[in-house]
Parts: structure tokens; C-alpha cells; sequence
């Protein structure tokens, strides 16, 4: 069974979102204003925590680094984050296997958070020079 059918889909993951803002509101290490708008505009923390709990079979939405980064500046507060995430999805449920297995998927994310490296341009295809002086 995924983390995401243990956690009870995409509505208990929904409904899990005004908690986890709520709970960063009140922590004084984290600052909101540049992070509100994914709470309030947009739906990439949600459908990313779906994809990574293995609820989606993609995610199209900003790439990790760009949304949680500026809220997660460094390794005390990527931690904290995680343990807010851990507390809203598992309240009073917890197991600990499910608990282990969400803080070590955002684990292996962390250096993505942290620090970024920028990715190199794909080319997609290309046109012979030839071709293209005709």
C-alpha cells in the first residue's frame, strides 16, 4: 500500500493543507509573505505531496527547489517543515513506518531544497545547418 493511500488520498492530504498553514503561521522561524500564494493561488504543494506520497503518476507544477526553497532556508528549518508535515498528516494516527517513510522521501529531497544546482538546457531536437539555408 503507497504512503498515499495511507495517509487516505488526496482529500486527507487536501484537508491537511489549512492545518500545515496554520501551523507555519504560528512558528515563528518561518516568514509566509513570499510563501502564501501556494496556499492560497496555488495547488503545487498539494499535488506535489501527492505525486511524492505515489498518488499521481506525475507532477507538473513548480520543480521542488522553486517551492520549498524560499521557506525552507536552511537545514533547522527544512526540518522544522518536515516535522510540521509529520504532524498534520499523522496527528494522532501515527505509525511509525508511515512517519518514517514521509520524512524519508522529504530526506532524499532535501539537498534539492537546499541546494539547488542548476540544470543544463535540453535540446530537444535539432535541424541540420544544411537544411536550413535552403
Amino acid at each position: 500500500m503507497t504512503l498515499y493511500m495511507k495517509l487516505g488520498g488526496r482529500q486527507a492530504i487536501m484537508r491537511a493543507m489549512p492545518s500545515l498553514k496554520s501551523r507555519l503561521e504560528q512558528d515563528p522561524c518561518f516568514d509566509l509573505k513570499g510563501f502564501r500564494q501556494e496556499f492560497e493561488h496555488s495547488d503545487d504543494l498539494t499535488e506535489f505531496l501527492i505525486f511524492l506520497s505515489g498518488g499521481a503518476p506525475f507532477y507538473d507544477g513548480k520543480p521542488v527547489s522553486e517551492l520549498l526553497s524560499p521557506l525552507c532556508t536552511c537545514e533547522d528549518i527544512y526540518h522544522r517543515f518536515v516535522d510540521h508535515l509529520v504532524a498534520v498528516f499523522f496527528d494522532n494516527h501515527r505509525g511509525e513506518s508511515d512517519e518514517k517513510g514521509l520524512r524519508d522521501l522529504m530526506d532524499r529531497l532535501r539537498p534539492q531544497v537546499l541546494n539547488p544546482k542548476p540544470v543544463a538546457p535540453i535540446k530537444v531536437y535539432s535541424v541540420d545547418q544544411d537544411v536550413l539555408r535552403v
